[in-house]
C-alpha cells in the first residue's frame, strides 16, 4: 500500500504562497488545453467553482482563460483580467 500523503519535498515545491484577498474572486489554477481551458476560482463566498469560457460567474461571464490569467466580461462589455496571486502575470 501506498503512503497517502504528500511527501514534504514534494508538497514544497508544487505549493505557491500568495496573499488573497477572500472578499473577491481568486484564480486558483488553469487546466486543460489550450482548445478547451479551464480553471478553478475561489469566490468571495468561500466556494471553489471549476469554470470554462462561458460559464457565468455572478453577473459576469467566463470571456477567455490563458496559461496564468482569467478574463470575466460584464454586461456592460468591460472585461477584467484576474491572474493567478503569486504568478509573474499576476505580479507577485
Amino acid at each position: 500500500m501506498s503512503n497517502p500523503e504528500t511527501p514534504k519535498n514534494v508538497a514544497e515545491k508544487a505549493t505557491r504562497h500568495a496573499d488573497i484577498d477572500l472578499s473577491e474572486i481568486a484564480l486558483l489554477g488553469v487546466m486543460g488545453t489550450e482548445a478547451a481551458p479551464t480553471a478553478l476560482l475561489r469566490l468571495p463566498s468561500g466556494e471553489v467553482a471549476k469554470v470554462a469560457p462561458g460559464t457565468q460567474v455572478g453577473n459576469r461571464t467566463v470571456a477567455a482563460i490563458d496559461a496564468a490569467r482569467l478574463a470575466l466580461a460584464s454586461a456592460d462589455g468591460r472585461t477584467t483580467w484576474i491572474a493567478i496571486p503569486g504568478s509573474e502575470d499576476g505580479r507577485g
